[in-house]
């Protein structure tokens, strides 16, 4: 499966601190009627909650941790799931000890400052279908 994406236009921004990370996102890219797109950003958390997906379960299993942390990288991409909008993001994250963790960002992640670039595709966006191999949802060609 490959597509053509021309870029569209590009948004910077900053969230307040306070916001939820995932579901500010979500937001932008709806108030902004973003079909296809992709994600980046820099920052740190106060709280986040991120996923691993288990792969002999077919599930992801969940974390949250409540400590200052920086974002060493924010990446992901848009497309639609269920007829919706839908984000499938990954961060990176370092600790004060400088060791690093991350994992697929979930809702009830607390920004403490994050700096984000939404870079608006024009093309046909891809819809998000299960996959009985891999138990996930993925591109669908």
């Amino acid at each position: 499966m490959k597509e053509v994406f021309r870029i569209k236009k590009i948004l910077q921004g900053r969230l307040k601190k306070g916001d939820d990370l995932y579901n500010r996102l979500l937001e932008i890219i709806k108030e902004n009627n973003i079909r296809a797109g992709l994600i980046t950003g820099i920052g740190a958390v106060s709280k986040v909650t991120i996923g691993y997906f288990n792969q002999e379960k077919r599930e992801y299993e969940q974390t949250t941790i409540e400590e200052g942390l920086e974002i060493l990288n924010m990446h992901g991409n848009v497309s639609f799931k269920d007829g919706e909008p839908f984000i499938h993001v990954h961060i990176m994250l370092g600790r004060k000890d400088l060791t690093a963790l991350g994992g697929h960002l979930l809702p009830n992640t607390t920004v403490y400052a994050c700096e984000y670039e939404i870079v608006e595709l024009e093309g046909t966006p891809f819809h998000r279908s299960f996959d009985d191999e891999t138990g996930l949802y993925l591109w669908t060609p």
